[in-house]
């Protein structure tokens, strides 16, 4: 990917490089400079914008500043593409989520949970 100004710009700005809300803000800069680039994950980054993660804990947004590992997960279902909210998952699948990252591990995944047709294909 070329590197231009608004890629230096904010690199130049952001504590924590790269991330989502640094990505947003290059989206940003290239869309006032008229540089506009659609592409898949363009679209999944405005998806995860939407969908508004939050740390499971305390409620707070993805990324605030707080002591510890945060365990986010969406608060709404924008699409297909979403994860599981923190509302359609168990208590314990939270818990086991929560202490999975408070350990340093990936948290594990979570399989949507879909309901079975009862049409045989």
């Amino acid at each position: 990917m070329p590197k231009d100004a608004c890629y230096n710009q904010v690199k130049a700005r952001y504590k924590v490089f790269p991330s989502a809300r640094a990505s947003q803000a290059i989206a940003k800069c290239r869309k006032g400079k008229g540089q506009v680039r659609k592409s898949k994950e363009g679209a999944s980054l405005k998806r995860w914008q939407r969908e508004k993660w939050t740390d499971t804990r305390t409620g707070k947004p993805c990324g605030a500043n707080t002591r510890g590992s945060q365990y986010c997960r969406p608060t709404r279902k924008v699409s297909r593409q979403t994860p599981r909210t923190s509302s359609e998952m168990s208590k314990a699948d939270r818990k086991a989520g929560q202490a999975a990252k408070s350990a340093g591990r990936r948290a594990p995944a979570s399989p949507i949970k879909r309901r079975k047709s009862k049409y045989k294909v």
